[in-house]
């Protein structure tokens, strides 16, 4: 094993505040934070194997921190044909996985149309675009015109709902007057219920998270809790296929995924924003609460300061 390991970036991680059902546990009370990380090997057992100075991605239960000592197994070689940035964003395990394996759920074909919430997002912004590459007219939902505009001037979406500007549903009927043929689902709460709402027959939905209600829910324009789906009904009047998943249940596609999106990257068709906040690892609360006030523009990473 490699003796000590520098972390330049941390991943913001979601804290998990409520005793309800999930798919991992919740992180304990005075524990280290869940995060994954690239680091830079500074010292190794085994040279051959995993030389110092070689980049990694770290395992999500590195966690937040500076230094860490990990078997060199639990190490992933960074793709340094690409900025090393992208191996937190469309390269990695969660993800460009997520985004990818989501994309073939919801199984986006020429002439359909592919809506995708959260869109400007880490996950969304990836499906965005594997969307596109697949043929589909890709339509995207965003909070604040800032975000849109870059879904559709930089990642290439035929358009985007901002729900901060109308309502989801509203901006659904008014940008797919022909339905939605497949949802890539990062929310929940209204922007689930709207597409429902407009769903052709046999639309197929993949759900990877709901956001909108990690803290309980938000209110919707009434003032009241929405915490969906109100329309679920529609998945039977609609025979829609909705899919959930966690994209550690498919990592024998990760291989594949990554040579997809490398290729996409290489010839320029795979964009990816990055919202880097330097400082240091007592920042790192200060930083995830952007996440709940959409104060973040693109992934959020901190780098840890004063180091390479």
């Amino acid at each position: 094993m490699h003796a000590a390991q520098l972390m330049l970036w941390l991943m913001v991680a979601l804290a998990a505040h409520a005793p309800i059902a999930r798919y991992m546990p919740s992180v304990g009370l005075n524990t280290t934070m869940r995060s994954f990380g690239v680091g830079k090997v500074i010292k190794t057992t085994d040279e051959a194997a995993l030389p110092v100075g070689t980049y990694v991605n770290t395992p999500f239960i590195n966690g937040v921190c500076e230094y860490v000592v990990l078997p060199i197994e639990g190490n992933e070689p960074c793709d340094m044909t690409v900025p090393l940035e992208m191996n937190l964003g469309p390269l990695h395990c969660v993800f460009g996985h997520t985004a990818w394996v989501g994309t073939k759920f919801a199984d986006p074909k020429p002439g359909e149309t592919y809506v995708v919430s959260g869109a400007a997002g880490a996950v969304g912004s990836i499906a965005c675009q594997l969307g596109k590459a697949y043929g589909a007219k890709v339509i995207g939902i965003a909070g604040g015109p800032a975000k849109c505009k870059w879904v559709v001037d930089e990642l290439g979406c035929d358009g985007c709902v901002d729900y901060k500007a109308e309502s989801v549903s509203d901006g659904i009927k008014r940008l797919c007057p022909e339905g939605v043929d497949c949802y890539f689902d990062n929310v929940g709460g209204d922007a689930l219920d709207a597409a429902l709402e407009h769903a052709n027959v046999f639309a197929r939905v993949a759900f990877c998270g709901a956001i909108a209600q990690y803290n309980g829910g938000i209110e919707d324009k009434s003032g009241q809790e929405s915490v969906g789906p109100k329309n679920y009904k529609m998945i039977l009047m609609r025979r829609m296929m909705v899919k959930g998943f966690v994209c550690a249940d498919h990592m024998s596609t990760f291989m594949q995924m990554r040579q997809e999106i490398t290729a996409l990257i290489q010839a320029g068709k795979m964009k990816f924003r990055f919202d880097v906040r330097e400082g240091k690892v007592s920042d790192y609360v200060k930083t995830v609460n952007l996440l709940y006030s959409s104060g973040n523009q693109g992934k959020l990473i901190l780098k840890i300061k004063d180091h390479p």
